[in-house]
């Protein structure tokens, strides 16, 4: 089955992290499908030297198309102008990849805006079907770019996409609700994020001392500055604690030092590679998460086929993967209940069998387990495609 993705995140050499569960995606859907993958990414930095970079990566049934290009320089028009550069270049693109390869059976977009565009055109032009993932935490009254905040071109062409979509694929329940309720109607089937469980899954590598785990991008969304307040009160109940957190570290070392946590017991890794996060995650006791709001944070899926019981604030679609057999979960923005609930995970740590949170999100998240989910449901749009083709003639 030979299947174009049109992506609007996806990790690059200006951006490693930019939608890097889209890609895991990928991996996942091309064990049982020819996937190719275009993906067009701004330089915002100005750092290109030609005015477009091509650069085609392959692996097994995935082949990743990644195009880095110049934005326009004219600051009036400039918006305007890039825009329609971007959907040139991606048309180019397409119509390069339809003359070697000919029409792919079914187009999947991820993130509907801006590549979501495309999709459209591909349908009306040459009459193939798309369906759309979306991965997008902006359908709440929370985040700073909510979708209501959005400009109406934004929202506008965000519904027409879903619309014109056979199937919309949110990864969680609770972000296919939010869709409806902003957006527009239209059904759903969630399919969630994934993880590699050939990196993350459960070994017995447990060290000492107790030890918090927390990955993210550190940023506002993820609420780090109240992880690391909490975590400040817990180590009166037990000083050689330690709490590891992954990711841009930023002004978080010096907020550490100024609320008096003992270097000691503190650490900033920085970015690191997947297999370091996965032995970090192995030799951690739970791993802690306190969003301001989220869909469904792939590194919560990773902790559990790591066997990692979590914490976490209870926003998007986290109560649909977490339960009291493998964590806990917090009112976000509650720094009380936060610190309540990393006492009880340490005091109650041995009722949480790892092995056994381990293999049953390994049944649920690994990749052979999503694609196949992925790759029937590319199936049933394709039969049904072929069934209203079939009725036009």
């Amino acid at each position: 089955m030979k299947v174009l993705w049109l992506t609007s995140w996806y990790p690059n050499r200006l951006d490693a992290a930019n939608g890097d569960f889209i890609q895991r995606h990928a991996k996942a859907v091309s064990l049982f499908c020819d996937v190719h993958v275009i993906h067009l990414e701004p330089d915002k930095n100005d750092t290109l030297t030609a005015a477009t970079e091509v650069s085609i990566y392959q692996e097994g049934s995935l082949t990743e198309e990644i195009v880095l290009y110049k934005l326009c320089g004219m600051p009036v028009i400039g918006r305007l102008l890039s825009y329609m550069r971007y959907i040139a270049r991606f048309k180019k693109h397409i119509r390069a990849y339809l003359q070697q390869h000919g029409p792919p059976v079914l187009v999947h977009v991820h993130v509907p805006m801006k590549a979501g565009i495309l999709a459209m055109w591909l349908k009306r032009k040459y009459g193939v079907p798309y369906v759309v993932t979306e991965h997008w935490a902006i359908y709440n009254d929370y985040a700073p770019d909510a979708f209501e905040k959005k400009s109406l071109v934004f929202k506008n062409f965000t519904r027409k996409i879903l619309k014109e979509a056979a199937m919309f694929l949110p990864v969680s329940d609770d972000l296919g609700k939010a869709v409806i309720r902003m957006a527009i109607k239209v059904p759903y089937i969630v399919v969630p994020n994934v993880a590699d469980t050939t990196l993350f899954n459960y070994e017995t590598m447990h060290q000492r001392p107790f030890t918090f785990f927390h990955a993210s991008t550190l940023g506002y969304q993820k609420n780090p500055g109240a992880i690391l307040r909490a975590f400040k009160k817990f180590l009166r109940v037990n000083p050689q604690s330690r709490l590891v957190m992954a990711g841009y570290a930023g002004e978080w070392p010096g907020y550490a030092n100024e609320l008096g946590i003992p270097a000691r017991n503190v650490e900033f890794t920085g970015f690191i590679p997947y297999v370091q996060v996965a032995m970090l995650m192995k030799q951690a006791d739970v791993l802690v998460m306190f969003s301001r709001y989220e869909n469904l944070p792939c590194v919560i899926i990773e902790a559990l086929c790591c066997g990692l019981p979590v914490i976490s604030s209870n926003v998007g679609g986290i109560s649909e993967i977490v339960n009291q057999s493998n964590g806990m979960l917090v009112p976000a923005g509650n720094e009380d209940t936060l610190l309540q609930a990393l006492i009880q995970m340490y005091m109650n740590r041995q009722q949480y069998n790892r092995a056994y949170i381990a293999q049953n999100a390994a049944a649920l998240y690994a990749y052979s387990v999503i694609g196949q989910q992925v790759a029937g449901i590319y199936q049933s749009v394709i039969d049904k495609n072929i069934t209203l083709v079939g009725n036009k003639h």
